[in-house]
């Protein structure tokens, strides 16, 4: 029997490292030593159906199918103008301009890689918007509420008001207050971008009647919000007000807190309050009290201290350079309860090449304490943790192998294969540069199907992943 070595595919040698495997053809010999047919995959094309409609900031599903009946998976290589997601084919637009999506088929043991095939989507511009108000709220005598109005483009709407003597408002939140009475008319704007033009402007008016009755109290405080500054002895307190003043002007507004309570009150005119704790913030929440001329208001709920954050850590893969297993993502920490949640983010995939495929990781369902302080908080594409073969994601454990092998159907046929993330959070200091033992404790797994070498999945970890890939940063930044 003669046997020939062709090019390969990279696939797994279980243990620690991968290597470049060549695969073989069989040249069968008969019994006068004629050699017979060569034993090969075979090959495989993909072919897209028409290409839907796209419309601006709009979504759409693509769907394209392999000849061998093997499920192909989906990426955008123009990132900028739009998303795909890799398993569904659901696109979502991010501006006008030529969406393309790419479909690839890694083949099996019966058939070749496929060539790559492309999708070209002229994304529909729309360069008109409108602004819609929402019903007008109720506004006494020296109180606030909120206007909302919304612009059809999805961009951010501004306000301002058109009767100044009687009433102002806060340009972002819209919320409005009374200075008089009197008709307070608030006006809407959005000044459009590159895709859309600018907004025809809409007004809406309320009707503030003069107080009738008794002068009250002020009624509780509305919207409190606790977050973290750069110390982590200051925190900053917001508040939109009362609904009503009682009939008598607001002087002022105290933050008071569920620790030290003869330490922090802090008194303030207008929100934001900057609250400084004694040493830490730790532990605490606030709420905020009304003051007018009669009296205090009631104290508004307590309220945790919760801050979001930006993620990005970066494993290096030797085998797919220049690209390497990236996750980014956004998470909040509760510095009141010293818990982490809504992690979430993307993870690309080092494999399918530049520009790189991305899997969502939506569903935070691990954060385990590392004992000093910090958390090891972990997303999964999947609402399951378990990920590898025997279940669960510890790093290097099932020897690499998808979940539910070999009974399953692999990820890459067609199976559904999960993935994951974890990050490291230092709750005394989430920004801070992350020491290289935490940076060790990091990890990832991608058993989808552009993450499959056969039947093991990609993976990165400080004892070397799947294809040597291991833990190099992560930078954590405030919102």
């Amino acid at each position: 029997m003669n046997i020939v070595q062709i090019k390969p595919r990279i696939r797994k040698v279980f243990g620690s490292k991968i290597n470049p495997i060549t695969s073989t053809v069989l040249l069968l010999s008969g019994c006068l030593g004629n050699s017979g047919p060569a034993v090969t995959a075979l090959p495989q094309t993909i072919s897209f159906n028409a290409a839907p409609t796209l419309n601006l900031l709009g979504i759409a599903t693509v769907s394209a199918k392999a000849s061998s009946g093997l499920v192909p998976s989906y990426s955008s290589t123009t990132p900028t103008v739009c998303s795909v997601e890799s398993n569904t084919g659901l696109v979502t637009d991010i501006t006008a301009g030529t969406c393309i999506i790419a479909a690839n088929q890694s083949g099996s043991s019966g058939f070749a890689p496929a060539a790559q095939a492309t999708q070209s989507i002229i994304v529909t511009t729309n360069s008109g918007q409108i602004i819609s108000l929402s019903a007008a709220p109720t506004l006494t005598l020296y109180g606030h509420a909120i206007v909302s109005a919304t612009a059809s483009s999805g961009l951010a709407v501004s306000y301002s008001s058109s009767t100044p003597i009687v009433c102002s408002v806060d340009s972002v939140t819209g919320d409005v207050t009374d200075l008089a009475a009197g008709v307070c008319t608030i006006a809407a704007d959005q000044a459009g971008n590159a895709n859309f033009s600018v907004a025809t402007q809409v007004t809406q008016s309320i009707t503030v009647a003069s107080w009738s009755g008794p002068l009250t109290v002020p009624s509780v405080p509305t919207g409190v919000k606790a977050t973290t500054t750069n110390t982590t002895d200051v925190v900053t307190v917001s508040f939109l007000g009362s609904a009503s003043s009682g009939g008598s002007p607001i002087t002022g507004y105290t933050v008071t807190s569920n620790l030290n309570p003869g330490a922090i009150p802090v008194t303030g005119t207008t929100s934001p309050i900057s609250v400084s704790c004694p040493t830490s913030c730790s532990g605490y929440s606030f709420n905020v009290i009304a003051s007018n001329s009669v009296g205090n208001s009631l104290p508004s709920s307590q309220v945790d201290i919760l801050t979001s954050y930006n993620v990005t850590e970066i494993f290096y893969e030797p085998m797919t350079q220049p690209d390497n297993s990236i996750f980014t993502g956004t998470f909040t920490i509760d510095s009141t309860t010293n818990t982490v949640s809504n992690l979430t983010g993307t993870l690309t995939e080092s494999m399918t090449g530049t520009p790189m495929a991305l899997v969502s990781l939506t569903y935070q369902l691990s954060a385990v304490s590392d004992g000093n302080g910090g958390l090891l908080v972990t997303a999964f594409a999947l609402n399951t943790s378990n990920t590898f073969y025997g279940g669960g994601f510890s790093p290097g454990s099932g020897s690499g192998l998808y979940y539910g092998y070999p009974t399953a159907t692999n990820p890459d046929s067609g199976g559904i294969g999960n993935a994951y993330a974890t990050i490291y959070v230092n709750l005394s200091n989430p920004t801070t540069a992350p020491t290289q033992a935490q940076i060790n404790s990091l990890a990832y797994a991608d058993c989808t199907a552009l993450g499959m070498m056969g039947d093991t999945c990609m993976t990165g970890y400080s004892g070397l992943g799947t294809m040597g890939g291991y833990p190099v940063s992560q930078t954590i930044t405030k919102q």
